[in-house]
């Protein structure tokens, strides 16, 4: 640069040359930032509105009204399988009961001491160390030598599995 190519400075209030020295247009700025705040207002009242009062609409729509006529067509199919005789199969005569009759056969069974199915109760076995994916324990050779045959169960009379060898399993029968 030339020293005649340099920017004029004046002292006291002048021009500088190469900077904008205008005024800000304060009511631009306040309108623009007042149109952006309403936008923002409004967008955040539809939302609001969208999700809490349409929403709440819809559900209100679908849930007190009419149900649906394939919902009663399933309501009376069930009810109907529940409490109603019918044949499952004619030929081998197996027939349906209502669950209120079948609950007083099966209570009334029970009390008679006649169950044709297996009630008893087994105790739960421990898990061992690793987990159920680890492999079982092996009985160790002296305790199965000295174990001798297992005794059979009284009304089977199947011989019962011996029991693996765990340092804290209790047989209880």
């Amino acid at each position: 640069m030339t020293p005649d190519e340099t920017p004029q400075v004046e002292q006291h209030g002048a021009v500088e040359a190469g900077y904008d020295r205008r005024e800000p247009r304060s009511g631009l700025i306040a309108a623009v930032s007042v149109a952006t705040l309403a936008l923002l207002i409004a967008m955040i009242l539809g939302v609001y509105w969208l999700y809490v009062v349409a929403y709440e609409r819809i559900d209100q729509q679908q849930y007190s009204g009419v149900p649906s006529q394939e919902l009663e067509a399933i309501h009376a199919r069930e009810a109907e399988q529940l409490y109603k005789y019918s044949y499952i199969d004619k030929e081998k005569g197996l027939i349906r009961l209502p669950v209120d009759r079948a609950i007083e056969l099966v209570s009334a069974e029970f009390a008679r001491g006649t169950v044709a199915y297996n009630t008893r109760t087994y105790p739960v076995k421990p898990e061992g160390p690793g987990g159920a994916a680890a492999p079982p324990a092996q009985p160790a050779p002296a305790a199965a030598a000295a174990g001798g045959p297992a005794p059979a169960d009284a009304k089977s009379g199947i011989a019962a599995k011996p029991a693996p060898a765990a340092p804290h399993a209790a047989s209880t029968q």
